[in-house]
């Protein structure tokens, strides 16, 4: 049951950050599976160890790695090897992701994730349409509902995408804020695609992308081009 609770309260910060607190409650343990091949308590260093095809499942959450280890004294999940979750919500959307490793602050609600050869990826498939991200490492705050992106952050839609050095969600405005690091590195944030008729691409200091309308916004030094679309290709998509 330790098991259960410690890697159900890591999904919970994996993704979005959830709405309200009651997604803590022990209530979601009821019906989950947790699975290994093997479990190993050390008690010189106070210390679980869960080894080989490691899995958490019920209704709403699912997740899978090669390994995790709880420390009982601080309180921190490690978890390591193609380390994958899922999150179903209650309006039917999902939300997938993959890294390389996690670790889970339980006392301060933190998880961080990190690439290995392949960058920290996430799906988020609703009603809406699908959007797909990669970075290089993430931070969630689920008290704060926050989420930090840090290293070659993108997002992408059907007719978007869109490309930074950092980027920030946050719970209460449900958007992402792409930005570049201060002294700048790789450059404003980019987003190039097609929208309403128009091929475009434009820089700016600061973009808000806004997960559930799709709409971005564009603050500061805005520069950048839209064309229209041919006149044979827009009869044909008209």
């Amino acid at each position: 049951m330790t098991a259960a609770r410690a890697v159900l309260l890591l999904l919970l910060a994996l993704y979005f950050p959830a709405p309200t607190s009651a997604e803590t409650s022990g209530d979601m343990l009821m019906g989950a599976v947790v699975k290994s091949d093997k479990w190993k308590i050390n008690r010189t260093d106070n210390t679980e160890t869960f080894t080989g095809d490691v899995s958490f499942r019920n209704n709403n959450y699912n997740l899978k790695s090669d390994d995790a280890v709880y420390r009982r004294g601080p309180r921190i999940w490690d978890i390591s090897g193609s380390v994958y979750t899922l999150r179903k919500f209650d309006d039917g959307s999902t939300l997938e992701m993959r890294c390389a490793k996690a670790r889970y602050f339980e006392i301060n609600e933190l998880t961080t994730l990190k690439r290995g050869a392949l960058p920290v990826r996430m799906r988020y498939k609703s009603a809406d349409g699908i959007i797909n991200g990669s970075t290089n490492s993430s931070t969630a705050d689920n008290k704060a509902g926050t989420m930090k992106f840090n290293g070659k952050f993108s997002l992408s839609t059907d007719n978007i995408s869109l490309y930074s050095a950092q980027g920030l969600y946050t719970r209460d405005s449900d958007s992402f804020l792409l930005t570049d690091t201060k002294p700048p590195t790789e450059g404003f944030p980019m987003s190039v695609g097609t929208r309403e008729g128009y091929d475009f691409a434009i820089r700016a200091e600061n973009v808000q992308f806004f997960k559930t309308s799709r709409d971005a916004v564009f603050y500061k030094k805005v520069s950048g081009w839209i064309k229209d679309i041919p006149i044979k290709n827009a009869k044909k998509n008209k």
